[in-house]
């Protein structure tokens, strides 16, 4: 026989698992449009016309600054593309004997 009592759920446990649903849903649709999206781009020269863009531009400019300008020029407003410096892994402790 079952000893413990069951929690009813209040409004706010219900508001939680919402949120959780819609995030996983959110998730489940990027994977799933994913491969559409790469066979679109694939099918737009993307890459040859970001070559070309780079070759008329000076050496100096960098690539985030060209691909920031893209964004710009397309028209979205909230895309920032930073480049993150590499992560490096602590170096390895001496063993102790």
């Amino acid at each position: 026989m079952a000893t413990r009592q069951r929690k009813t759920l209040t409004a706010s446990d219900y508001k939680e698992k919402l949120e959780k649903a819609k995030a996983t849903i959110k998730a489940l649709e990027e994977k799933a449009f994913a491969g559409e999206l790469d066979e679109i781009i694939k099918g737009h020269n993307l890459g040859s016309m970001y070559v070309e863009i780079r070759a008329k531009v000076d050496r100096s400019v960098t690539d985030i600054a060209i691909l920031n300008a893209i964004a710009k020029a397309l028209g979205m407003k909230r895309m920032d593309i930073k480049q993150a410096e590499a992560k490096t892994r602590a170096p390895r402790k001496p063993k102790e004997k």
